[in-house]
């Protein structure tokens, strides 16, 4: 099962909306083949790993249930695939949502020995974001940002923009690249005219995620970075936003989401359903203090990710500014990771739990 877990976790951001799923053909006590599902339309794990192998009488350790016969597969079913091949015993992480025990039932019925839970905890934490989308058809969402000791995300008029150093930078860039989307508002587009793009090490990423600016009023220029053809490009705004504006971003490839206004801006909760429509699994909100203000107001972020960076700035832009999020905001099992010179603290929020 390690070696399952650890396939499924290399294949995590190639496969949405599917998850990303990890397994191990083992015979005699050896592992003889792995497999991990492929992007969206191809192979899943199991069938990988019993692809151009003698699987009879061998057991398939697999991170999730295997899949069966619905509507619209685009994939021969998994348990099938298993059956035909003649394996004798399925080890099983989780059970599939979307399954619902019918494919560990399709196997004991054919007379395949089936175990579930090995590694249960483990996979649980890395099919965190696909469970959530099962459960509510929304992306999971990861609320990022970083801050000083005094609470402040910047203190532009002294100079200081950045505040955490290489080693967060590079988490940030590693977590980029196996999300679906990266969520931001009109004012961090204007104030940093970020490219919003994943680069792990320093290099752009094969697999970019969506970016996704969330602009009522039509504020950003239709010649920033986050426009650009680097990755696909969705902006969330009103009906009453300007034409021309929507019109000259249209010209650039972007997609135009047309949503309903509320009291901070667009409508998150409709937005969320909607990227959820186009298979987005899991996305990170990098800001800025009003969109995130409003994603934890309205109870829709799962995790936080919060640098902490040891700076007093004594002036700048709060996080929260004062009676912005109407009730105190705990975290669940939360983790503290060392940054150097920086910490990251992470936990999860919200009501939802898999």
């Amino acid at each position: 099962m390690r070696a399952a877990i650890e396939a499924a976790r290399r294949a995590r951001g190639r496969t949405s909306p599917n998850p990303w799923v990890g397994a191990a053909l083992v015979r005699d006590g050896a592992v003889v083949a792995v497999g991990a599902t492929a992007p969206y339309g191809g192979p899943h794990a199991e069938a990988a790993a019993l692809a151009n192998t003698d699987a009879r009488g061998a057991t398939l350790y697999t991170t999730l249930e295997p899949c069966v016969p619905f509507e619209g597969k685009r994939t021969p079913p998994c348990s099938e695939a298993i059956i035909a091949a003649g394996v004798a015993r399925v080890v099983v992480g989780i059970l599939d949502p979307h399954v619902g025990g019918q494919g560990a039932a399709r196997l004991r019925a054919a007379g395949v020995e089936v175990e579930v839970g090995d590694g249960a905890s483990e996979i649980t934490v890395l099919l965190r974001p696909y469970l959530r989308f099962r459960a509510s058809r929304r992306p999971y969402v990861i609320a990022k940002f970083a801050v000083s000791l005094d609470g402040m995300v910047g203190a532009p008029q002294a100079g200081v923009r950045w505040l955490t150093g290489a080693a967060a930078v590079e988490r940030v860039h590693q977590d980029r690249s196996w999300v679906d989307a990266i969520l931001v508002g009109s004012g961090t587009v204007l104030a940093d005219d970020p490219a919003l793009t994943a680069r792990p090490g320093g290099t752009a990423a094969d697999r970019q995620p969506v970016r996704v600016v969330v602009d009522s009023r039509g504020r950003c220029p239709a010649d920033a970075r986050v426009f650009g053809a680097d990755a696909r490009t969705i902006v969330a705004t009103a009906a009453a936003s300007p034409r021309a504006w929507k019109e000259s971003l249209g010209q650039r490839g972007v997609t135009i989401l047309e949503l309903e206004e509320d009291a901070t801006g667009i409508n998150l909760d409709q937005l969320l359903a909607a990227l959820g429509q186009r298979g987005v699994v899991s996305l990170i909100a990098e800001g800025g203090p009003t969109v995130h203000a409003a994603l934890l107001a309205g109870g829709l972020v799962d995790e936080v990710h919060a640098y902490i960076a040891p700076k007093v700035l004594g002036q700048g832009i709060p996080l929260f500014p004062a009676g912005t999020l109407p009730s105190p905001v705990e975290f669940r099992d939360p983790v503290v990771e060392p940054l150097a010179p920086d910490v990251l603290v992470r936990g999860y929020t919200g009501t939802w739990s898999p």
